[in-house]
């Protein structure tokens, strides 16, 4: 009986862990899809990387460093949204901001 129990909590929290990490995912997508429409509409995303003269940092290259500089939280694309949102005065409210 005991080892049946445990077998069925195995399996559900098997199966509830990847629905954790999708919640998380979709909840970082958002505050950066969101920044990013605001950024678009105020003019201040810039041009494309193309457009750039010299290679580009990358965004992801870009929250680490401002991570690994003990500016942001952690070096997600949402941590960069709210900060960037931040610096520019923007609520945006899947950034918490």
């Amino acid at each position: 009986m005991k080892q049946r129990l445990f077998t069925i909590i195995f399996v559900i929290a098997l199966t509830l862990i990847p629905l954790a990490a999708q919640a998380s995912s979709d909840a970082e997508n958002a505050c950066w899809g969101q920044a990013t429409a605001v950024f678009a509409q105020t003019g201040e995303m810039g041009e494309h990387a193309s457009q750039q003269p010299t290679p580009r940092m990358g965004l992801h290259n870009l929250a680490v460093a401002l991570y690994d500089a003990g500016i942001i939280e952690d070096d997600s694309m949402a941590a960069l949204g709210a900060f960037v949102a931040d610096a520019l005065g923007l609520s945006i409210a899947a950034c918490g901001s």
